[in-house]
């Protein structure tokens, strides 16, 4: 549902246009576009294994490095702790990443200078996620190409921020005005 503004009452009787929706709306917002991230994430993994002849290898590549250390997971069996613990580790990541975006953006709503730093905030994490996939391709050798990692997870930032753009398409029509 996209996010309407409505005009609230100031103490000193002007309005001012503020969000329509409250504290459990972003909660909510934020779950679903942690979940759709980490689906989008899962399912390009999932499609890159099925055609690669093994199903579920990358969670179970990624958990073997995660919880026991691997740092040569080529020959590690799929099994289903290795990649249900993955993959609750991923689900969790996404919402929390989710969460703390979707908090931002309903401060934005209040104050639109917040967008410009959403918009850095963006920038760093970019960086940090590109170091990110370095080190895990350091680390994972040959077992892993880093553009599946990489790739994956641009794909699941794509669907996440179309899910925001929808949530917020009238604030992120206001974003040239944020950076004045």
């Amino acid at each position: 549902m996209p996010t309407t503004m409505m005009d609230e009452p100031r103490t000193d009787g002007t309005r001012v246009a503020g969000p329509a929706r409250g504290r459990g709306h972003a909660l909510r917002e934020g779950v679903i576009v942690g979940l759709i991230g980490a689906a989008i994430a899962m399912v390009w993994f999932l499609v890159v294994d099925v055609a690669a002849g093994v199903p579920l290898r990358t969670p179970a590549m990624l958990g073997a490095a995660l919880f026991h250390g691997v740092r040569n997971p080529g020959v590690v069996p799929v099994t289903a702790p290795l990649v249900l613990g993955y993959t609750l580790v991923h689900l969790v990541g996404f919402v929390a990443l989710g969460l703390a975006v979707s908090g931002l953006f309903a401060l934005a709503e209040r104050e639109k200078r917040v967008l410009a730093l959403i918009f850095m905030l963006a920038c760093c994490v970019a960086v940090a996620f590109v170091m990110l996939v370095y080190v895990l391709g350091q680390w994972l050798r040959e077992a892993m190409t880093p553009w599946v990692f990489f790739s994956g997870h641009v794909v699941a930032a794509v669907g996440a921020v179309a899910a925001l753009v929808y949530f917020h398409g009238r604030l992120m029509r206001r974003f040239p005005e944020s950076v004045e």
